[in-house]
């Protein structure tokens, strides 16, 4: 266990989780296409304000989803890049003492 002035890295926890963002978006975006796909039907039926109404509250919910989205991919590349540097200070730490390759 490190002490208070270690930093311990799990480089495979830290590869893990961002699958498991990319994996999230990936779902998310599934379910959303599906829930389209499922109200086509119906939407195809409405005229006039009901119409008017769900295509204005669809466009703030697919907003939101992109903005999810971006916010989740950036939160990965942030995983991704520590666990980069991470790996390059251990290296760099090992090469100290002659133990890098």
């Amino acid at each position: 266990m490190p002490t208070s002035d270690e930093i311990a890295v799990n480089f495979a926890s830290l590869t893990k989780a961002a699958e498991d963002i990319q994996s999230a978006i990936g779902k998310m975006t599934s379910e959303l296409d599906g829930l389209e796909k499922g109200v086509q039907p119906l939407l195809a039926t409405w005229d006039g304000e009901a119409k008017a109404a769900y295509l204005a509250r669809k466009r703030e919910w697919d907003n939101a989803s992109a903005d999810l989205t971006q916010l989740l991919t950036g939160i990965k590349g942030a995983v991704l890049k520590s666990a980069e540097i991470m790996h390059a200070r251990e290296k760099q730490n090992a090469n100290m003492f002659g133990g890098g390759a």
